[in-house]
C-alpha cells in the first residue's frame, strides 16, 4: 500500500512541479527530472554501469506505463472538480476507476519485478524501491 501511495505522490509531485513552474514562467523539464531520478537511483542502489544500462530503461518504461494507466483517473478527477452539480454517481465513477487502476498497477509492478529480477539481485531491487520513495519525498519537499 505504501508503494501505491508513494507512486501517487510521484504523479502528483510531477504535476505539482509542472504547475508551480508554469506559475513562475518556467516549464517543467521532464528530461531533467528523468536524469535527476536516474542519477539518484543509480547512486542510491549502487548500480554498475552495465546494470544501469539495462535496468534504468526498464524503470522508465514502468514509470511511463503507470503514468499512462492513470491518465483516465486524472482526467476524470479534473472533470469532476470542474463540475458544478456533482452527484454521488460522479464520485463513485472516479473512485471505481481509481481502485481498478490500483489493481492494474499492482499487476504491472509484479510483471516488472519479474523483469527486474533478471537484471538485479533482490537486495538491489529492495534498494531501488527505497530509493524511489526517497527520491519522491525529496522531490515533493523541494517544492
Amino acid at each position: 500500500m505504501k508503494k501505491y501511495l508513494l507512486l501517487l505522490i510521484l504523479v502528483i509531485a510531477t504535476f505539482s512541479v509542472n504547475a508551480q513552474q508554469r506559475k513562475h514562467g518556467k516549464k517543467f523539464d521532464y528530461e531533467k527530472f528523468k536524469k535527476e531520478r536516474a542519477d539518484f537511483i543509480i547512486k542510491e542502489v549502487g548500480l554498475t554501469n552495465q546494470e544501469a544500462k539495462v535496468f534504468m530503461p526498464l524503470c522508465e518504461e514502468l514509470m511511463r506505463k503507470k503514468f499512462e494507466l492513470n491518465r483516465d483517473v486524472r482526467k476524470q478527477s479534473r472533470d469532476l472538480n470542474k463540475k458544478v452539480n456533482k452527484t454521488d454517481r460522479d464520485y463513485e465513477t472516479v473512485i471505481d476507476l481509481s481502485i481498478e487502476n490500483k489493481a492494474k498497477e499492482a499487476q504491472l509492478e509484479k510483471e516488472y519485478y519479474k523483469r527486474f529480477k533478471k537484471v538485479l539481485s533482490p537486495q538491489k531491487i529492495y534498494k531501488y524501491q527505497r530509493a524511489e520513495m526517497k527520491f519522491m519525498k525529496r522531490t515533493v519537499k523541494k517544492d
